[in-house]
């Protein structure tokens, strides 16, 4: 099997083990802190780094996947690609069709053809077994650390849809479960779910929601993407996987939901309905507090023969999620190129959560154009939320986050290099007196054909 052949979970799964990226556990664990444990370990290092099978979940029946895209090549493996860059190559090439408009409007356009968009079907493998009484304690979702509020879903795909245009959302948004019917959705302000619910409590009327739980992993990946205003995830998908994501309707509720999906959950948000939620583990290294989140009451819940259950662990880095987010870096690469030709490369470091920090090599043209640049790209999502844009040369390889350091730090004029803009900073250190330091070709050369005689290790 190779990637683009990848349809559901199963198949990423099967590939996963021939090609030794998957490492079954067979002793029975616990869903309260003890896969978390163990995934997190393995996520800084242990096991070679492998995607996790839990095959006995203490108290359920089904097995729980973790840290299925925790890798580079996993992530790349998950839409379809051999490498990660790809994904930036493959974009502007299909972008070029669309010319004379900015990334943002070609990006629509692409993800608005036919040819992406997703097929409806009148049935599927995620209702092959329908709960007579639905009851959320029968799913194994985890609590992750101590200070947790509950149990969670923590890789769920939340659909939503605007009352108004009937246009859907795909989003992955944090789910609490509460006893056998009810959930917390918390939505990010100004987040297409938040939008949509804002929307139907204006109308008065309750809001339907379906979660679905695994499925193709473009859409995984697609539903956590910060694409443009108008942009479709699931379009995305379909364009990833080059062929459309197959839906169903939900049996509560119009929505619709890959059939792919290992289990869905019907339900229905009423206006002003809400519960409080957390405390949660986040990226930081802390918990978000208790705070008032939008309550489901659930109608309905089906599932696969047989159903898997996926979940990711948040925390501090290395986590399965960075290497997601690394994808979208080369994702949004491939708009800023079209936007502003000068960006060579950028990097968004696991450790800033993929946000706080970008390290953006750039072709130097003229005095002030760094600080133009800089203006411009917080002005725009997801800059506008970063803490530090670092500016370097072309030649520096913005991979190497030490080496951007390195070079701010004994590059820059602290008065005229850097750029504040309210709790925000620029460093512009393009900068460089003379010539870079770097080894004689033919010295190199030497020591590649000698290395052996010298007795060093490769």
């Amino acid at each position: 099997m190779i990637p683009q052949q990848v349809t559901d979970l199963r198949d990423f799964l099967d590939l996963l083990e021939a090609r030794d990226e998957l490492c079954r556990i067979v002793p029975e664990v616990d869903p309260h802190l003890e896969i978390a444990a163990i995934t997190d370990r393995v996520c800084k290092g242990a096991a070679g780094r492998r995607a996790l099978w839990f095959e006995q979940v203490r108290g359920h029946r089904s097995p729980v996947l973790t840290n299925l895209f925790g890798s580079l090549q996993r992530a790349a493996w998950a839409v379809g690609l051999e490498e990660i860059d790809h994904l930036r190559t493959s974009l502007l090439s299909e972008l070029a069709r669309h010319s004379d408009a900015s990334a943002a409007d070609r990006l629509c356009r692409l993800l608005s053809e036919p040819a992406w968009q997703p097929q409806i079907v009148a049935n599927g493998l995620c209702q092959d077994r329908v709960m007579e009484s639905p009851d959320l304690r029968q799913l194994p979702a985890l609590q992750c650390w101590p200070g947790d509020g509950g149990r969670f879903l923590t890789q769920p795909l939340v659909f939503t849809r605007d009352p108004e245009t009937g246009r859907d959302n795909c989003g992955m948004y944090r789910v609490q479960l509460f006893g056998r019917d009810e959930a917390t959705l918390r939505w990010r302000p100004g987040s297409g779910g938040a939008r949509h619910q804002d929307a139907w409590a204006e109308r008065g009327e309750a809001m339907p929601v379906a979660i679905a739980l695994g499925g193709d992993p473009a859409a995984i990946y697609a539903s956590s993407v910060p694409l443009p205003e108008g942009a479709d995830e699931l379009a995305l998908a379909g364009w990833l996987r080059r062929r459309p994501l197959v839906m169903t309707s939900c049996l509560t509720n119009e929505l619709a939901v890959p059939v792919a999906a290992e289990f869905v959950i019907e339900g229905m948000v009423e206006p002003g309905a809400s519960r409080l939620e957390g405390p949660f583990g986040n990226h930081r290294g802390g918990y978000d507090p208790v705070a008032p989140a939008s309550l489901l009451r659930v109608t309905a819940i089906t599932h696969r023969r047989n159903p898997l259950f996926p979940a990711t662990i948040t925390g501090p880095p290395p986590m399965e999620s960075g290497y997601l987010a690394k994808l979208s870096e080369r994702l949004l690469l491939a708009l800023l190129q079209i936007d502003f030709s000068q960006i060579v490369d950028i990097n968004m470091p696991m450790e800033t959560i993929f946000h706080g920090v970008a390290l953006l090599a750039v072709r130097r043209q003229r005095d002030g154009d760094i600080a133009e640049l800089a203006r411009s790209l917080w002005g725009r999502k997801p800059f506008n939320q970063a803490k530090l844009l670092l500016f370097v040369d072309e030649q520096t390889d913005v991979q190497d986050a030490r080496g951007c350091f390195w070079r701010a730090i004994n590059r820059v004029d602290a008065r005229r290099d850097l750029l504040h803009d309210g709790p925000r900073l620029a460093i512009d250190a393009t900068r460089l007196a003379g010539n870079s330091l770097a080894p004689d070709p033919a010295v190199n050369a030497l020591l590649d054909r000698r290395w052996s005689e010298y007795g060093l290790d490769l």
